[in-house]
């Protein structure tokens, strides 16, 4: 029997646990539906954990809501989407480039690292009880007569964990760019000149930079020039991230050796602009960023065809990532404290170039599919014009939301959280990931996708589940119904947190079938081989399998 390469393996290993988080996730996402909908229906679970709880007293059905509201999107983006995203980047980069990874062993433990730290986050949340929510605003992180110590200490260790790996993974990818094993190699600093479009400028105004040749018509790919600019909103997330982070954990140590230290020495509305500024380039930097390189990739190889504008994209990811670095007060317009100019320009009118970048990304990507008429709608192709119509939606949600006069009405809404937020992450970004997952694997093992009815039940119930549910609760949040925020039953939402559950629901049949599909296209012992030692399974009855060959 053939076995699965090294990359393959590992490449796949970070599929396999990106998707147990996306499960974990969903499972608390469920949840937090069922208490929105009947906020003491889970009162039998609180008590089943709580002699798992390290609280020392009893825990109300809020608490354990606002601790999972809390973990549910570090899960979400940390494990399921960062997981994903590292195992695509670990194979595609170096297969593009025709190198190896530089680093194999930083690889491993990236891989560890990241599990390690998403779950102490999870566990901080889950059964700590951590509940002052992913925004950790100053200084509720460091009030502890509302937050457990504990639990904000071990939930800022984790973050930090995730943050260092972060930046490891970033250090691995741009080391194996740069590599000097080939012939189109460049020094770091000519790489970061021509990234941010500096020896391009240089060259128009007639002092050419012939230390950093212009990568963008240098010949890299499309999607390495995607990565290289994503990767630094990446690195400028991290590190923001990890020192808000070191904040919270010295006053946390400071008050757990009873000498605690006054949050007041902290200014709110600084802290805020920078732990916003960095947190931004998640989902409007690289997010959107790696999204149009993945799109850039997958849709020339799925139609046979290059890419349309294949110059002026790498023109536009420039301009991407010099707009991402400028439009974090979107995320303070409803904050009266935040100075009204910065709401205008950094929040309203910087933030609307993100619908210019985005939107020439769409339309070169249609285009090229447009050109290469007539297309097989491949189970990647289906997931990739799925994830566009998410990111048409979300974005659409977004464009209302910038604006200083209608960001008072909707900001503290559930149409932010659900018809923005969740459009993009579940619609846009989920279905893409999924894409990149139903191409690999053919690329990776020679295996063609199982079943291509549960493809198709796949993508329908996930599309109308996640639409649906993001939709019903946008509508809810346009009649006011606020985010994070638990209601009393009979209250006037009621009809829309129902059928929130059912979408949920949804989503959660259409990921089953994606399970099933690939545990069937890859087999019980490929599957198996990823998270067993092969001398395990090798007493065991062996079965054909083609070739594994990326």
């Amino acid at each position: 029997m053939a076995k699965l390469n090294w990359q393959t393996k590992w490449t796949l290993r970070f599929a396999v646990v990106g998707l147990l988080f996306l499960a974990l996730s969903g499972f608390e996402g469920i949840l937090m539906r069922i208490q929105l909908a009947a906020p003491d229906a889970l009162h039998g679970m609180e008590q089943a954990l709580m002699a798992l709880r390290p609280v020392g007293r009893e825990v109300t059905s809020a608490e354990l809501y606002y601790a999972m509201l809390t973990a549910h999107p570090i899960v979400g983006i940390y494990g399921f989407a960062y997981m994903l995203v590292f195992g695509a980047f670990y194979f595609l980069v170096p297969y593009l480039l025709g190198k190896e990874v530089r680093h194999k062993k930083l690889l491993v433990f990236n891989f560890w690292a990241q599990i390690v730290g998403v779950l102490t986050c999870w566990a901080a949340g889950f059964f700590g009880l951590f509940n002052s929510l992913y925004t950790l605003y100053w200084p509720l992180p460091v009030s502890y007569d509302r937050v457990p110590l504990v639990g904000s200490i071990a939930f800022t260790v984790g973050a930090a964990i995730i943050m260092v790996n972060i930046l490891l993974f970033s250090y691995n990818t741009f080391s194996t760019v740069l590599s000097k094993s080939n012939p189109g190699s460049y020094s770091f600093g000519a790489f970061l000149r021509a990234a941010f479009g500096i020896s391009r400028l240089m060259k128009r105004l007639g002092r050419e930079d012939k230390a950093a040749p212009n990568l963008d018509y240098n010949g890299l790919p499309v999607f390495i020039v995607a990565v290289a600019r994503g990767s630094i909103d990446t690195v400028i997330n991290a590190i923001v991230l990890l020192t808000a982070g070191a904040l919270i954990l010295v006053y946390g140590i400071a008050a757990l050796l009873k000498s605690p230290l006054n949050p007041a020495a902290v200014d709110p509305l600084i802290y805020k602009n920078w732990f916003w500024w960095g947190l931004d380039m998640v989902a409007d930097g690289n997010v959107l960023i790696y999204t149009a390189g993945v799109w850039y990739l997958l849709v020339p190889l799925l139609v046979g065809r290059k890419l349309f504008g294949e110059n002026v994209v790498k023109t536009v990811i420039m301009v991407d990532l010099l707009v991402s670095l400028g439009v974090w007060s979107h995320h303070l317009l409803g904050d009266q404290s935040q100075p009204l100019w910065m709401r205008l320009i950094s929040g309203q009118f910087i933030t609307w170039g993100e619908f210019f970048t985005m939107g020439l990304t769409l339309f070169a990507t249609l285009m090229t599919i447009w050109l290469a008429r007539p297309v097989k709608f491949s189970p990647p192709l289906k997931f990739v014009l799925g994830s566009m119509f998410g990111f048409i939606m979300g974005g659409a949600a977004g464009l209302i939301q910038a604006n200083v006069g209608l960001n008072v009405v909707f900001h503290n809404t559930q149409w932010v959280v659900s018809l923005h937020a969740h459009t993009f992450l579940l619609t846009g970004l989920a279905m893409l990931l999924f894409a990149v997952v139903y191409a690999l694997i053919p690329m990776l093992t020679n295996l063609e996708i199982k079943s291509n009815r549960l493809v198709n039940a796949h993508f329908w119930l996930w599309m109308v589940g996640s639409v649906g549910m993001a939709y019903v609760m946008g509508m809810a949040g346009a009649r006011g119904m606020l985010r994070r925020t638990l209601y009393p039953e009979g209250n006037p939402y009621q009809t829309n947190e129902t059928l929130a559950i059912v979408g949920g629901v949804l989503i959660g049949l259409g990921f089953l079938a994606f399970l099933v599909n690939i545990i069937a296209t890859l087999g019980w012992r490929n599957v198996l081989s990823l998270v067993v030692p092969e001398r395990w399974l090798e007493r065991q009855p062996s079965a054909a399998l083609a070739e594994a060959q990326p």
